[in-house]
């Protein structure tokens, strides 16, 4: 008999184990109510696809934000591979209709330095 109690109890630690481990699975994926494309998109945003982000956010936001999601998603389920650059996420958004503005600086390298292209008109 005790034997077969020895085996019982196995049984239910092996079992309990199993629904811990299957518990720990499913929380990542049970998270989904609080969906973050922040977190998704630092994976593959490049170069200067976080500054079109910001200015896209701040410019259009309710449309800005269910583009990320979207696109979010997209990364996520794995349809959309691959790094995105801040010249091909600037395209998709005037493709779309949002026409960003973004904060352009013309320097010029002069005697070893970068300078604004205004102080090399006026000659510092």
């Amino acid at each position: 008999m005790t034997e077969d109690s020895e085996l019982e109890r196995i049984r239910r630690q092996r079992l309990a184990e199993m629904q811990r481990k299957m518990s720990a699975k499913q929380q990542p994926e049970g998270g989904t109510a609080k969906f973050e494309p922040t977190k998704i998109l630092e994976k593959v945003f490049v170069g200067r696809a976080w500054e079109v982000y910001h200015a896209a956010r701040q410019q259009f936001p309710a449309v800005a934000d269910q583009v990320f999601r979207e696109l979010a998603e997209l990364v996520r389920s794995g349809r959309l591979r691959g790094q995105i650059t801040g010249e091909q996420l600037y395209g998709l958004l005037r493709e779309i209709g949002l026409d960003i503005r973004l904060e352009t600086k013309i320097q010029v390298f002069d005697h070893g330095e970068l300078k604004p292209l205004a102080d090399k008109f006026r000659g510092d």
